[in-house]
């Protein structure tokens, strides 16, 4: 139980920090420390920011509240981003569970994209 809260921490403390200069890219400010729960929708005319959001689809989705959801007003684009901390050996096997995961996501929406965010402690700098 211990380690699933500590993974746990990790895993947002990691997506907060690319949700963070995410919202720097585009000028928004996201307010509170750099550890606090990120707002659920950031907004201006550059970009929408959405922190662990559930997507409201036409068809039932399962994968429908991934970690960062990236609108880009001017290119007219989606970037889901589902943060993962695998161990060495999994990068690959945990990269294609998340393609997966969020394919259904994708259908229809020719410009959406689905990538998947692998991230080791050490490459993060947290």
């Amino acid at each position: 139980m211990l380690a699933g809260k500590a993974h746990m921490e990790r895993h947002n403390q990691v997506a907060g920090k690319v949700y963070r200069n995410i919202c720097t890219e585009y000028g928004l400010e996201v307010q509170g420390a750099r550890w606090e729960t990120p707002p659920k929708v950031l907004e201006n005319k550059q970009a929408k920011m959405l922190w662990d959001f559930q997507i409201q689809t036409d068809k039932m989705v399962v994968a429908n509240q991934p970690d960062i959801v990236v609108v880009d007003k001017p290119q007219n684009t989606v970037v889901v981003i589902d943060v993962a901390i695998p161990s060495d050996s999994n990068i690959r096997k945990k990269e294609h569970k998340k393609l997966e995961k969020y394919q259904e996501l994708k259908e229809g929406k020719k410009n959406c994209l689905v990538p998947a965010l692998q991230c080791k402690m050490t490459v993060c700098n947290i």
